[in-house]
């Protein structure tokens, strides 16, 4: 009776521990495929529903542009291009689903701009979108267009009307692309009931296998290498329009959805704690805040060494979440690290 009492007094005082009681909620389990629904009802229908808008917009923008040549119609297209071209940004590290099964991603976001190739496409006159298909990706997409519209060595867009006239179709091809996967979000993910285990396992793989080639590519793609280019103008993502600090930030912003959720917070994150893997999940939201500081704090545009050495100093973080994501994370959840969409060129 005695041994009772005691073992009752004990319990009520480590219950009333500041966080003791906190300490013994278990986080709800998140499967894998919950997960990447969440995904795709937060953030990935809903952004490519946005992005499908800001294009259209763009290729209208484009339309007019060639009708009635003039600054004030190729403002007007270099301002709706910056609106899609955020919008594509905030997808870029999530190529999942439909996207990537229509490989969507790599047709109309091919960067870094192979300016050669859009010249010689433009000489190919392509009249129609059929015609366009017949041209290699690396002279298609957003960035091809931010090309036309910005560089400061190109003729004005007004003044070539051959180039305005790929620009715009360039621009339907992209809405094309990004309207050929709307509606499909709410069919994925999909999971045959006798081959659950075995699927969200793949959806697992794949999850973290795409975060982990994205962190990798806004490090080394975005950052690293041009900061550590000799050339006077280094090929930063969108310096042609001096957007670049904006566009790294929403690449990191889609970064971090995939990382810690969208609105219903259902990340990796939750994932681990479903998992029991709270120490996990601790460490990898202090690597985001530590990122996300450091991306906060790189300028708008790259001109000085200052400049460089903020492109760095985030590369460096990067460095640390990737490792953590490659290393500790995908260890304990016993997934194979791989290659996949974002990897590379």
């Amino acid at each position: 009776m005695r041994l009772a009492r005691l073992r009752a007094l004990f319990l009520a005082a480590l219950i009333a521990l500041p966080g003791a009681a906190h300490a013994q909620e278990a986080a709800p389990i998140v499967a894998p495929s919950q997960w990447m629904r969440h995904l795709a009802e937060d953030v990935l229908a809903p952004g490519y529903r946005a992005l499908r808008g800001e294009t259209e917009k763009l290729a209208n923008a484009l339309d007019a542009l060639c009708e009635q040549p003039g600054a004030a119609a190729r403002e007007a297209a270099q301002t709706q291009w910056k609106a899609a071209a955020l919008a594509l940004r905030r997808l870029s590290p999530l190529p999942y689903g439909p996207a990537l099964e229509q490989r969507t991603l790599r047709k109309i976001d091919f960067w870094p701009t192979r300016t050669a190739q859009i010249e010689a496409s433009i000489r190919k006159a392509p009249r129609d979108l059929e015609a366009l298909r017949r041209i290699g990706f690396s002279a298609q997409g957003l960035p091809a267009i931010e090309y036309l519209l910005f560089d400061p060595k190109r003729k004005a867009l007004e003044e070539d009307d051959a180039a305005c006239r790929y620009a715009a179709l360039v621009a339907h091809q992209a809405v094309a692309e990004v309207a050929a996967i709307d509606g499909k979000w709410a069919e994925w993910p999909g999971a045959d009931a006798e081959e659950r285990t075995e699927a969200e396992q793949r959806l697992l793989a794949d999850g973290l296998n795409v975060l982990i080639g994205s962190t990798e590519a806004l490090r080394l793609k975005y950052l690293e290498k041009p900061a550590n280019s000799s050339s006077p103008q280094p090929d930063f993502d969108a310096w042609r329009s001096g957007a670049t600090g904006a566009h790294l930030r929403a690449y990191f912003q889609g970064l971090r959805a995939g990382l810690q959720g969208g609105q219903s917070g259902v990340g990796l994150t939750a994932y681990l704690r479903g998992r029991g893997l709270l120490t996990l999940a601790e460490q990898l939201d202090a690597r985001i805040e530590q990122t996300q500081h450091a991306i906060d704090a790189l300028p708008e545009q790259f001109r000085t060494d200052a400049d460089r050495n903020a492109a760095r100093a985030a590369a460096r973080e990067l460095a640390k979440l990737h490792a953590l994501l490659a290393e500790d994370i995908a260890a304990a959840i016993k997934v194979t690290v791989g290659f996949g969409e974002s990897d590379g060129d």
